[in-house]
């Protein structure tokens, strides 16, 4: 297996690649995660690579083979109490159905964003109305939906469904 820590992505946490053509499993995990979040996506890649081992490709990435395999190999882990409570707790409730990332359950998400070393405003925290900006594009707060908020891109009026604890820099609150 390769394992390389990566650059930050801003569209994941880490990465499975089965074996091709000769070269090995390959996983990368951001370089920029806390120590818990480095944690859970590695063991979240290593899943993938044991479910590989197990049952090839013909399963889905995210189905009930994985999702038994990720529980399994997080068993460790959570018996040696390693992890502090509020995390222990917030994973334990990830794993009864854990999803295709961990961004996408909130709680675990708002639990590993508590041990990041720099945290910059949440779109949540803004008023409606507020101009922000992310990745490069200038956006204004719309209404809520659900954990996302539907947001106007200035230059293209494009609506955009931005997750409310995106990290975002204010330019004006409402």
């Amino acid at each position: 297996m390769h394992f390389t820590v990566s650059q930050k992505r801003k569209t994941k946490l880490g990465d499975y690649r089965h074996p091709f053509k000769g070269s090995p499993h390959k996983i990368s995990v951001n370089g920029d995660l806390n120590r818990y979040a480095f944690l859970i996506t590695t063991l979240h890649e290593m899943a993938h690579l044991t479910t590989f081992e197990r049952f090839g490709n013909r399963i889905k990435p995210h189905g009930d083979e994985w999702k038994n395999e990720f529980k399994a190999i997080s068993q460790p882990i959570l018996a040696k109490n390693i992890l502090p409570e509020d995390v222990t707790l917030a994973l334990n409730n990830y794993l009864k159905n854990a999803k295709a990332s961990s961004c996408s359950d909130d709680r675990l998400y708002r639990v590993l964003k508590r041990y990041d070393k720099r945290v910059g405003v949440h779109l949540e925290e803004l008023k409606t109305g507020a101009i922000f900006k992310l990745n490069g594009k200038t956006f204004v707060k719309g209404k809520r939906l659900r954990s996302r908020f539907e947001c106007d891109e200035l230059s293209s009026q494009k609506k955009y469904r931005v997750l409310g604890l995106a990290e975002v820099e204010v330019l004006t609150s409402a």
